[in-house]
């Protein structure tokens, strides 16, 4: 709800600092949302469904990505960007309420037993932790290329490919329809591995970092002629980079000593993650402002993708539930 409100108040700025305060305060309304549903996965589903489960969640952010481009160029083209920030807010506000009531036979907190108490220094432990730092830092290399499609897809199809907004806005849809689908499988392949008796650390890892090596495709992108060849080639690489969604998001819940640190730890390396969001775009923009193109930008994302991975793999280490008390 206070992300709506915040996205509704964007649409009514009449300066940028309103406009720039509205749309930080949405970014910190929307944060807890990824590290709850890691919870709730962790409090409702075994271990051999967790994959699929984060993987069903974490999609709806790309069907509403794919959804929200033909209907907010249409919106932007016959109306104003704000009339489709509005349009956003109700949806938003609309979720909540339906969300409050088929909610209501999930598990509580305070119905599972936690034998940790959270406290300053638990949570002090988890942020120094060799794990959640190599977590943080590969989801921080995942987010980072995330934001390239989010940020700069649309003005790379429009700069670099001759595409028109209204185009953009069909075509854009591809990317997020083959994000669904990465993860979806990516979460199942995770499932099925741990059902059949391989470990937890193979299983998380063999998905998650495939994905992140082979999203590093996106460095090829400019060298392709075709419009529609590069979005099809983008499209692999942004569907490759998401099937490491299911087991970021999973591996919270397998390392977690207690139910009441799985938020923590999702915590911490949401807001890692969070800060490629920040630097990610000024990067991008910033190369491609001394470069004149994106040829560099592209191969930056595709080698920090690759990065994500060694860390989850090198850093991370065997997925056990980490002791706090180091």
């Amino acid at each position: 709800i206070a992300w709506s409100v915040c996205t509704a108040v964007s649409s009514v700025g009449f300066c940028w600092p309103m406009i720039f305060s509205s749309e930080l305060l949405a970014g910190a309304s929307e944060a807890p949302i990824f590290p709850a549903n890691a919870k709730i996965v962790r409090n409702n589903f075994e271990e051999n469904e967790r994959g699929r489960a984060t993987a069903i969640f974490d999609s709806g952010s790309y069907v509403g990505t794919a959804i929200s481009a033909p209907l907010m160029s249409f919106l932007i083209i016959n109306l104003s960007w704000r009339y489709a920030y509005i349009v956003i807010a109700i949806i938003g506000i609309l979720w909540a309420i339906i969300w409050k009531q088929i909610s209501k036979d999930l598990y509580d907190t305070n119905e599972i037993t936690s034998k940790v108490k959270l406290s300053k220094e638990n949570v002090f432990s988890c942020i120094v932790n060799r794990k959640v730092l190599g977590m943080s830092i590969g989801f921080f290399c995942y987010n980072y290329i995330k934001n390239f499609y989010l940020t700069w897809f649309p003005s790379y199809l429009v700069s670099e490919k001759g595409f028109s907004i209204l185009k953009v806005g069909i075509w854009g849809m591809l990317p997020s329809i083959a994000a669904v689908f990465g993860g979806l499988i990516a979460g199942t392949i995770t499932d099925k591995m741990i059902s059949n008796g391989h470990s937890k650390t193979l299983s998380r890892k063999l998905p998650l970092c495939v994905g992140l090596i082979c999203s590093g495709s996106i460095v090829f992108a400019d060298s392709v002629h075709s419009g529609y060849l590069a979005v099809a080639l983008l499209s692999f690489s942004f569907a490759m980079a998401i099937a490491a969604s299911p087991s970021i998001w999973a591996i919270p819940g397998d390392i977690a000593p207690d139910s009441n640190l799985v938020g923590t730890i999702g915590g911490i390396q949401n807001t890692v993650s969070n800060i490629a969001g920040i630097v990610a775009p000024i990067i991008t923009g910033y190369i491609i402002y001394k470069t004149g193109g994106f040829k560099v930008a592209l191969l930056a994302s595709g080698i920090i993708s690759c990065i994500g991975a060694f860390s989850y793999i090198f850093v991370v280490g065997k997925l056990e539930a980490i002791d706090i008390g180091n």
